[in-house]
């Protein structure tokens, strides 16, 4: 069914696989070797490789992304039960929106089917199909960023790329994105107007310093993503040289491995990206050694989900409820607290039933979110939350 969309993993790299201790991640994935395509019906998660960079206002020279495989391939695994298939190099259409096209269908097939896709691009626009591809399956779609920029307003307002292709999902009609996360922003890099419209619409933003002075305050955000795509310019340049648009300042190395093993836990996340790769300048490879630890990290959190989200049959009995009234007003915040996992959720005062959309209507936060509340200090999450009810 995809065979005709990918080109086969090179002979270089399957070469280098053969030689792999059995105990390593390339011993055990299933590759695109050219003769049949591998059995989607054996597959758990689907990595795919996407070199388009046609969604760039510079000109970028094409990834070959084979030094990404041999150093994702020669990890060792952990205690995994998945299936990784790698589907190959995705091909490039003859027109950007052909390949949009193509990753739209292709994600969605995997999603219908409970395959886990993990992307890696390519430049950032990516994320635009791979949004598309849930348009058949929920209408309420929540996306996170991890990103210096918002990607919203670009000066070519006229076709999509990599600088504002967050704006043509808030556009698009029917629209079905419920909310957008951006963690890492480096306001130095977002125009005024970008971080008006965000707060207008009520969606959620983390400067670099509060990430970078607590990484745990991102597994509350990502815990609420559907998707989690990560751009590796927002990564400092030392740590990842080989990126678009490279700074100085940034996440590091070891929060980009943090943020993704957090995705990877989360029952809610469906797919996962990396992009802005630019091989050309990964000095030593150490670009394509740190995505491959990205993915590794992302993959041992994805072992570890116990799929604790509250919902109608265990919210009573798997739960510790915390009722916090709120000073001069009618309203009241519900705090729950997963016996088994220690991780906490909020909603607004509401009853629960069995038509409820629990997860529309419990928002993952932390203990911190609980203790501030207690005292008065309404964190920014939950006070979104009030303001949507206002």
């Amino acid at each position: 069914m995809f065979s005709n969309y990918f080109d086969p993993v090179s002979e270089e790299v399957l070469d280098f696989k053969s030689k792999l201790n059995h105990n390593t991640v390339g011993f055990h994935i299933t590759c695109n070797d050219g003769n049949i395509f591998p059995d989607i019906e054996n597959t758990d998660i689907a990595l795919i490789i996407v070199p388009e960079n046609r969604g760039s206002n510079t000109n970028l020279a094409t990834n070959s992304y084979s030094n990404f495989r041999k150093s994702f391939y020669q990890l060792f695994q952990g205690n995994w039960k998945f299936r990784i298939t790698d589907f190959g190099d995705l091909k490039s259409g003859s027109d950007i929106k052909d390949t949009y096209f193509a990753i739209n269908d292709l994600v969605a097939s995997l999603l219908s089917q409970s395959i886990f896709p993990i992307v890696l691009g390519g430049t950032h626009d990516i994320s635009y199909p791979l949004y598309q591809s849930y348009d058949s399956f929920t209408k309420g779609i929540n996306m996170l960023s991890v990103d210096s920029r918002f990607d919203l307003i670009d000066t070519d307002a006229l076709n999509i790329n990599n600088r504002n292709f967050i704006g043509y999902i808030i556009k698009k009609e029917p629209n079905h994105l419920s909310n957008f996360i951006n963690l890492g922003y480096q306001s130095y890099l977002c125009q005024n107007d970008e971080s008006h419209l965000l707060e207008k619409m009520f969606f959620e933003t983390c400067r670099l310093g509060d990430l970078r002075e607590n990484i745990k305050i991102s597994e509350p955000y990502i815990r609420s993503a559907d998707i989690v795509t990560i751009d590796l310019s927002s990564i400092k340049q030392s740590d990842a040289p080989g990126n678009t648009t490279p700074s100085p300042n940034g996440i590091e190395s070891h929060h980009a491995c943090i943020i993704s093993r957090y995705a990877g836990m989360s029952d809610r996340v469906s797919s996962f990206g990396i992009f802005e790769f630019a091989e050309l300048y990964d000095h030593r490879s150490q670009t394509s050694n740190l995505i491959a630890q990205i993915i590794w990290y992302f993959l041992e959190g994805y072992s570890l989900r116990v799929n604790d989200s509250p919902n109608a049959s265990n919210i009573n009995s798997k739960y510790q409820k915390y009722i916090i009234p709120i000073k001069d007003s009618d309203l009241q915040f519900i705090f729950y607290k997963s016996k088994d996992t220690g991780r906490w959720w909020f909603s607004s005062s509401m009853e629960f039933n069995e038509e409820t959309n629990y997860r529309d209507r419990l928002i993952p936060c932390s203990y911190e979110d609980y203790l501030n509340t207690i005292s008065g200090d309404i964190p920014k999450r939950i006070y979104r939350i009030l303001k949507t009810l206002t």
